[in-house]
């Protein structure tokens, strides 16, 4: 008479053709489930920073006109830079002259005062120069983000509208790019 242990190895042996191919792997299915979670994740992200980083710009529309022809001379325009620098410690105010003496104004302090003294002087330099619309904006690093609109505001009242914001790091690269106009 067989054993107990026998009588259960032989039934074992004969479930093992039919249970064989009956178990579930589980290596596939969790690599199957991981790309289906990192793939979620990423486009969850990307639609998220889509969001974010998207802007609606209108842009003016472009009128394409045939060329004028010009009677021989150009006018002569003399060319202006105009920069307004921002400080902790007030704006001053710089430009070319056209190739003459340059002019320099230092105004002090940030308030309403000062901000009306800039705004004068924008506008004197704008009736002296009305071809000019062009001014660059200089602000130091520690400078309010509110001083630097209250100027920009003030500069646009003064009928510029080629206003430029820079930093001073960005004006000196532009500057010691092209020494002498070479």
């Amino acid at each position: 008479m067989a054993s107990r242990f026998h009588k259960l190895r032989a039934r074992q042996q004969e479930r093992e053709p039919l249970t064989a191919h009956g178990r579930i792997n589980l290596v596939p299915l969790v690599d199957i489930l991981t790309s289906i979670v990192f793939f979620s994740l990423l486009t969850y992200t990307g639609a998220v920073m889509t969001n974010l980083t998207a802007f609606d710009l209108a842009l003016p529309p472009v009128v394409v006109t045939a060329e004028t022809q010009t009677s021989g001379a150009q006018k002569d325009t003399t060319t202006l830079i105009l920069a307004v620098g921002i400080k902790q410690a007030g704006v001053r105010v710089e430009h070319s002259n056209g190739g003459a003496e340059p002019f320099a104004q230092n105004i002090a302090g940030l308030d309403s005062t000062s901000l009306n003294t800039l705004q004068e002087t924008l506008a004197s330099i704008k009736s002296q120069f009305p071809d000019n619309d062009a001014v660059m904006v200089v602000p130091d690093d520690d400078v309010a983000y509110d001083d630097i609109v209250h100027v920009l505001e003030r500069v646009k009242l003064a009928k510029y509208s080629k206003i430029s914001l820079t930093s001073a790091a960005r004006s000196m690269q532009v500057a010691s790019v092209n020494p002498g106009g070479r």
